[in-house]
């Protein structure tokens, strides 16, 4: 099997968080203007929906017994991590791959977990939001909605972050001749 080519269900998946999450980070850099209330209601539901691709995920993980590669918090795995981070300062790009235990895989680690908590503070807003709007509609706890409000921000810098990282990378693994795209995103 070649190193670069992920499972079918994990391709699927990675399609499923690429379009939702990117459409969530889009749509709530336009959800505080009040002239947008549409892409509210688009980041609600998307949002829902992101929420229910990465609870799929964590049973796929589950299933596949992959914590280990994603979470390499172990010695042997952060040994491997700091072997990739010192391999990026001599000019090194670090491996990848569906199996690889290193910088990669706990970056994706990472990743899973910051949309994971987007995911859980975006659906507890979406059952706490003041007004009548919110699933509970007899909520009136402002004071909750602005805490997890605040704590769903924090996290969606993180997911930023992570976002233009991984994509940057995938990237310079393209051009530096690795088959990233097509292992991910075609069989």
């Amino acid at each position: 099997m070649d190193e670069t080519r992920w499972d079918l269900m994990t391709r699927i998946l990675h399609w499923g968080l690429a379009l939702t999450i990117s459409a969530q980070l889009i749509s709530g850099l336009l959800v505080p203007d009040p002239q947008t209330r549409a892409f509210f209601y688009f980041h609600e539901w998307d949002g829902l929906a992101a929420s229910t691709v990465i609870f799929v995920v964590w049973l796929w993980i589950y299933s596949i017994q992959d914590f280990g590669t994603l979470f390499p918090w172990n010695r042997a795995g952060m040994q491997a991590v700091g072997a990739d981070i010192r391999g990026l300062f001599r000019g090194t790009l670090p491996s990848g791959g569906p199996n690889h235990i290193g910088l990669a895989s706990f970056w994706h680690g990472l990743g899973i977990l910051a949309v994971t908590g987007m995911a859980i503070t975006g659906v507890w807003i979406f059952f706490v939001i003041p007004g009548g709007h919110g699933a509970s509609s007899s909520s009136t706890d402002f004071h909750e909605y602005m805490q997890v409000s605040w704590l769903h921000k924090m996290i969606s810098y993180f997911v930023w972050a992570y976002l233009i990282g991984h994509i940057s990378f995938a990237i310079l693994h393209q051009k530096k001749g690795a088959p990233i795209f097509r292992g991910i995103f075609y069989r």
